[in-house]
């Protein structure tokens, strides 16, 4: 009587009830997320065992409940001492009887609930930095530091540029991501990538180094091609984002990482959104002769597609900095700490959603649109049914904005709805090139190698001027024609598994999100689900943008980085569980390490090449040909591989005796104005003909080095070496105007009139407004 007066005061004290049933509840969802878990019964009135438990005697355990079929102790393998008395206080107390079979089933769930319960604290020690229980030294505070850097460099990386470069925009990005793969390489491992995705990945590499290897220029389609450069250059950039993505935002990335990307893309979508404006204005803040100058990005397509992925991490934690915790579950919770994060988050948003539509990119605004689609999606799929409306609204209403955005601004309105003269052109030459391509893809079924397509283009396209095409504008065939079918083919596979395993990783970060109590919930169990929810968003739309556009470092590093989220598995496995000590650990680690560093200053040397690369472009374009010829001579020391630069050089020095030719006809060779220009046209004409013949040894096929070196031939008074070079050239882009005219010219020069009529009727079909062509045709028709 004593013991049950006793256990009911503990009950009706609230404290010692809770105590005694903690173990035995399974946590209760308040929202759905794709799977509704239920709630284990429990006995009507606890059996003789749990009785005996209250009161303090130790009830007697039949024997079979001892085995791990029945889910006890010994089914809980390595759990620390706290979560053995757990598990053992579970036991314990739950209700078991051996002429009971419910109750024997509810205390085998206890015991498994227990066990839940004490891997989720181990994983949230880990990733809090509470190392009780584990194993190895802790890690040290500069590797820790270390992650927050290589974050914010791997986002920072899409707006980075180089302001005296030649090309600004591609290698400066390049170069900072590697930096930052090389620093998440000393970083604590928040994740791995799987074995399938590596051995997929090793698969396409060694596909495409096939194909280089068969190609006509295997030297310089190895390293890559001006002026993305995307071989041994820039494509390891992009699996190196893939993978410091998965290492630093993988399953144990603790809370701080998570904020640390968000921060990052609100920092560089405020960067990119001041810029737009500023150029939306008319201002220039980065000099530029185009209209639509592109921001930090230097294309207007890669700024809108950029900011559409800056839409789709920020989108979430933007909005549970205004709702939290209402309407997903226990799975939401603010995103911001303060209410001035909270504004700057916001206004990042704004932001990003405003340089979509001030790009007038098509592309960027479907990107944009199809990644508010997707977020809605998963929102309403993981809320219940008050938060499914709410998101609802939420959703319409950003896609209102954003149309109503994009008929607002007369630019864009125009680009969207056609009324632009330039951009009706430019969609229809969308089909002109996937069609040429799809021609090409035919005659070479196994692909041309990375980088490839620049120079095979030429010989089959119906465009005017194809000669500086360098991607048929749809990853599909970009994809294809860099390997083939097989390459196509693995690639499609790669993505259809990583967004397979994208959205089941989404759904257990969901369920685990939802099963934990308040209490027990986190805030990097809530950021995740936000986080992998913005990938697969941002991934949707960055996929539909590129089978209108081509790949760049802007928005591939990004998008890899987000990729590699969805990818990642948890951090342990692999090579890690085989280095078996700390030291071989350590050793790894610092081997990959310096390898990674050598290949940054590998780039670092690259891209400093193209500031006197700009420097000779500058002097030959001033007439300055010995300062022209020293840039250039220091340009190719720093990169020596590249091919494309001795062609620029060449077609460098073809415009400055263009122009020097110009001024000694406008001044008249007798004029000392007119000499002197006449011998600055020879000189530059010499050096154009030396480094086209550089350029081509390595690089044959070449159209723009063709036509500079045609143009220094003539210039020193070759024109019969310019006349078989031209002939070569008719074969090599037999659609380019400007080539049939150049040819005319030449054939003129040397007293081929009927060759000559020929070439100028060819070249009025092709351009019926070319300038040039009608003034020879004039000049014919006068003789």
């Amino acid at each position: 009587m004593w013991i049950g007066r006793r256990l009911k005061s503990v009950s009706r004290s609230g404290k010692g009830h809770h105590r005694e049933h903690s173990a035995r509840r399974a946590p209760r969802s308040r929202g759905r997320c794709l799977v509704t878990s239920k709630r284990p019964s429990r006995p009507s009135r606890p059996s003789r065992a749990g009785r005996g438990a209250r009161s303090g005697r130790t009830p007697s355990v039949p024997a079979q409940d001892a085995s791990p079929s029945t889910g006890s102790i010994g089914n809980a393998r390595g759990a620390s001492p706290a979560d053995e008395n757990a598990i053992a206080t579970a036991a314990i107390t739950a209700p078991r009887t051996a002429a009971s079979a419910a109750a024997s089933a509810a205390a085998s769930a206890a015991v498994r609930a227990a066990a839940r319960a004490g891997k989720a604290r181990r994983r949230r020690a880990t990733i809090s930095g509470d190392r009780s229980g584990m194993t190895g030294p802790p890690p040290t505070k500069a590797r820790l530091r270390a992650a927050t850097v290589a974050i914010w460099l791997l986002v920072l990386a899409s707006i980075v540029l180089l302001p005296d470069a030649f090309v600004r925009w591609f290698l400066p990005k390049d170069l900072v991501a590697a930096a930052a793969v090389a620093i998440a390489s000393v970083a604590v491992a928040r994740g791995r990538l799987p074995r399938w995705f590596v051995l997929a990945s090793l698969g396409a590499g060694l596909i495409a180094l096939l194909a280089v290897l068969f190609s006509a220029a295997p030297g310089a389609q190895l390293w890559g091609r001006w002026p993305r450069y995307e071989g041994l250059i820039t494509l390891p950039v992009y699996f190196g984002a893939v993978w410091a993505g998965a290492r630093l935002l993988g399953p144990a990335a603790p809370a701080g990482q998570l904020r640390t990307v968000v921060r990052a893309v609100a920092a560089a979508a405020l960067a990119l959104g001041m810029v737009s404006l500023l150029e939306a204005a008319g201002a220039r803040p980065l000099a530029s002769d185009l209209a639509r100058p592109g921001a930090l990005t230097g294309n207007a397509t890669d700024q809108g597609v950029l900011a559409a992925l800056f839409v789709a991490v920020l989108a979430l934690p933007v909005l549970r900095a205004w709702t939290p915790s209402r309407g997903v579950g226990r799975s939401g919770t603010p995103g911001a700490t303060s209410a001035f994060e909270r504004w700057a988050l916001s206004a990042a948003l704004l932001l990003a959603a405003l340089t979509v539509v001030l790009s007038a990119s098509r592309a960027g605004l479907l990107a944009a649109g199809v990644t508010v689609v997707v977020l809605l999606v998963l929102e309403i799929v993981r809320g219940d049914r008050v938060a499914a409306r709410r998101t609802a609204v939420i959703g319409a209403s950003a896609a209102v904005l954003l149309a109503a955005g994009t008929l607002l601004v007369p630019f864009t309105r125009n680009r969207v709805l056609g009324a632009s003269p330039l951009a009706a052109q430019s969609f229809e030459g969308r089909f002109d090139f996937w069609r040429d391509s799809l021609a090409l893809l035919a005659a070479h079924p196994f692909g041309l190698g990375p980088s490839g397509f620049l120079n095979e283009y030429s010989g089959v396209s119906t465009a005017t001027d194809s000669s500086t095409l360098d991607s048929p504008h749809n990853w599909l065939f970009q994809v294809a024609l860099a390997g083939g079918v097989p390459l196509v083919m693995l690639v499609l596979g790669i993505v259809i598994a990583g967004v397979w395993g994208g959205v089941r990783g989404w759904r257990r970060a969901c369920l685990a999100a939802a099963h934990l109590t308040a209490a027990n919930l986190t805030a990097t169990d809530a950021a995740r689900p936000d986080l992998q929810a913005a990938a697969l968003a941002g991934l949707a739309g960055f996929g539909v943008a590129l089978l209108t556009h081509f790949t760049a470092p802007s928005t591939t590093i990004v998008a890899a980085a987000l990729a590699g989220v969805l990818l990642a598995a948890g951090p342990t496995g692999g090579a890690r569980a085989r280095l078996a000590t700390a030291a071989n650990a350590g050793l790894a680690r610092g081997t990959r390490t310096a390898a990674l560093t050598a290949w940054t200053v590998a780039l670092l040397m690259a891209m400093s090449a193209e500031v006197p690369l700009n420097a000779g472009v500058t002097a030959a374009a001033r007439g300055q040909i010995a300062a022209a010829d020293a840039a250039f001579d220091h340009a190719r020391s720093l990169r020596p591989w590249d091919t494309d630069l001795e062609s620029i050089a060449a077609q460098s020095f073809a415009a400055a005796s263009d122009a020097a030719s110009a001024a000694a006809s406008t001044a008249g060779p007798a004029t000392p104005e007119g000499a002197a220009a006449a011998a600055g046209a020879a000189d530059a004409g010499q050096l154009a003909v030396e480094w086209a013949q550089r350029s081509r040894a390595d690089l044959p096929g070449t159209v723009a080095t063709e036509r500079a070196l045609a143009v220094g031939q003539l210039a020193v008074g070759d024109s019969a070496g310019a006349a078989r070079t031209l002939a070569v050239l008719v074969r090599l882009a037999p659609g380019d105007p400007a080539i049939a005219v150049q040819n005319a010219i030449v054939l003129y020069t040397v007293g081929d009139i009927s060759g000559t009529a020929a070439e100028v009727q060819r070249a009025l079909r092709l351009d019926p407004q070319n300038e040039t062509a009608l003034r020879l045709q004039q000049i014919l028709f006068a003789e």
